[in-house]
């Protein structure tokens, strides 16, 4: 059975080594892709995955669509697709963000990405916090912006508050 030639095989095996995909082969055959990467592997003419996504590029075949291929795009395209960007956040975006270490901070506007509680309190007192300055949540309560709840503090001083709240829970005070 060695030397002999089996018709059914055949087509598809050349259909491959011509440079034919494997669900090219099978498209043009109608045997199952699974018996053709039966048969290819048995015969030891399986090509790697990296000989078939090159072979898939030089063809066109790489990806659907476009995937793959550069594009290159004029300033009127780009300009459209910024401004067209720029709406869709002025529609759907929130304004706030709650950020990971629990405050909520500004993703819009002239303040964006500054502190709700941070600028409450230099609203009211007409002035940036100086560098030694912060804002201490009262309740502990991050989320809690009203102003009864905010209290302007040196940063030793917010420190030593954390502190002692740390000492009391653990009954030490």
């Amino acid at each position: 059975m060695a030397g002999s030639v089996n018709k059914e095989t055949d087509l598809p095996v050349r259909l491959y080594l011509e440079g034919l995909s494997i669900p090219q082969v099978s498209a043009q055959t109608g045997i199952a892709l699974s018996t053709l990467r039966f048969r290819l592997k048995r015969r030891g003419l399986l090509r790697t995955r990296a000989e078939g996504v090159r072979m898939a590029a030089q063809d066109g075949r790489l990806g659907s669509g476009l995937r793959g291929k550069s594009r290159t795009f004029t300033k009127q395209h780009c300009k459209a697709i910024s401004e067209a960007r720029l709406r869709h956040s002025a529609q759907h975006a929130k304004g706030t963000r709650i950020t990971s270490s629990g405050y909520v901070e500004y993703t819009k506007g002239p303040n964006k990405g500054r502190s709700v509680h941070v600028l409450k309190m230099e609203s009211r007192l007409g002035r940036p916090l100086r560098e030694d300055e912060c804002v201490h949540h009262i309740d502990g309560d991050t989320l809690n912006n009203e102003d009864n709840n905010l209290a302007l503090v040196t940063r030793s001083g917010h420190t030593r508050l954390h502190q002692r709240e740390k000492r009391i829970a653990k009954g030490l005070e």
